[in-house]
């Protein structure tokens, strides 16, 4: 006989620990206390919305098991025709529009960028270091990421800060008209601004008979294999997901440096643990916390029945730390063997800009090593957290440091 799994407001929670609420702000900073309580009491909850139950899941072996389950556990949670974007997509549709890309994101292709990304990290960490510091989020990783995945893909990136923003309205009206969440002012004004801005961008790549990823999906738009409303939104979620979560994964590099200076120098000891650090760096505390589903059947996990027609937030973030799978998994742990986690992703839908954020990563904490003895937190800032609601992405959008050179 199924379970019924228990609402968020029904349970007593520990002292501390407010009911969870994926639009809190505050929980969005840091949702792990939560996730590690829910995944040894409430492994499936529920919440209440305006709009019907909303279910988390939160256990390794569960969230492992629903991206496995595509069929069951469909990405399709809004109408992909009314907002065409690839993470609303099933097969064969999702198939093809990533299989448009996917060359462009192997491990070979990404290695031609190389030297390209180093030099782009070094012009943007070399006045960091003049100042002795800075924001680490604003003065360079959205520099480098956006200039990285701006090359990858053939987008101009000449106005780094209207692309932010752009990009940053095109998560938040996402979320709002996809994921329950409150969105923000002018969020889909900024998206159309965005959307005509990668048109001008798809035609110049025309005439230019253009090479690069945007140039091909030109192409493909012009010949009409591809429609005009997937080729733009794919180019949007491209660039955006191709510079935002690595964004948050170079800045909560930064912030775990600060939490635990002796990982400085363990870098600088052995460079060959810089590859490492990143990997246990996206197991412990990648961007994106949750990742949305629709069940298409009923189905049990943990026992409880989760009704066809269920929206379902899995939490790898919550997955990620399961010591179930990860021995002592709230612990970063350098040397940890990271084998399996999902920060990436996993499955139909794993993120095919994972070896792009990588490389990015790992160069800019070799510059670390090789330019810094010491990292720390700048007390005349407060560190801010990014606030979406939905727990979409989590990390610092804001994070200045004190840097000492060697």
């Amino acid at each position: 006989m199924s379970l019924n799994a228990p609402y968020t407001d029904e349970i007593e929670w520990p002292h501390g620990l407010e009911p969870f609420d994926a639009n809190s702000f505050k929980i969005q900073a840091n949702p792990f206390p939560h996730f590690a309580w829910m995944r040894e009491n409430a492994p499936v909850l529920k919440a209440r919305t305006p709009t019907g139950d909303l279910w988390f899941i939160s256990r390794y072996q569960d969230v492992q098991m629903a991206l496995r389950s595509p069929k069951i556990f469909s990405s399709s949670t809004f109408d992909p025709d009314v907002l065409p974007l690839i993470l609303l997509m099933d097969p064969p549709r999702h198939t093809r529009l990533r299989e448009t890309v996917a060359r462009a994101f192997t491990p070979k292709a990404v290695a031609r960028f190389e030297d390209q990304i180093r030099q782009l990290a070094v012009r943007y960490f070399d006045p960091m270091m003049t100042n002795g510091g800075g924001d680490v989020v604003e003065d360079f990783a959205v520099q480098l990421t956006i200039g990285t995945i701006g090359a990858l893909l053939g987008i101009p990136v000449s106005e780094t800060a209207r692309l932010k923003s752009w990009t940053d309205d095109l998560a938040n009206y996402f979320g709002r008209v996809a994921r329950r969440a409150p969105g923000s002012p002018g969020d889909k004004e900024g998206v159309n601004e965005f959307l005509a801005f990668l048109k001008s961008v798809l035609e110049q790549a025309v005439k230019d008979e253009d090479e690069t990823v945007v140039g091909n999906l030109a192409r493909l738009w012009k010949s009409g294999d591809m429609d005009e409303a997937d080729a733009l939104h794919f180019c949007a979620f491209l660039f955006g997901a191709g510079h935002e979560t690595t964004t948050i994964l170079i800045a909560n590099g930064f912030l775990t440096l600060c939490e635990q200076p002796r990982l400085l120098g363990l870098l600088q000891q052995d460079e060959t643990k810089i590859a490492k650090f990143v990997d246990e760096l996206v197991r412990f505390r990648a961007a994106p916390q949750r990742l949305s589903r629709i069940t298409t059947q009923d189905t049990e996990v943990q026992g409880y029945l989760v009704p066809e027609g269920s929206h379902v937030r899995l939490l790898p973030g919550s997955a990620n730390r399961d010591s179930a799978k990860f021995p002592d998994g709230e612990r970063f742990d350098i040397d940890r063997d990271t084998t399996g986690h999902i920060g990436f992703g996993y499955g139909i839908h794993a993120c095919i800009g994972a070896w792009l954020a990588r490389l990015e990563a790992q160069i800019a904490f070799q510059l670390v090593a090789q330019r810094l003895s010491a990292v720390r937190l700048d007390g005349n800032y407060p560190v801010l957290f990014y606030q979406g609601g939905t727990l979409s992405n989590t990390g610092p959008r804001s994070l200045h440091v004190k840097l000492t050179g060697q």
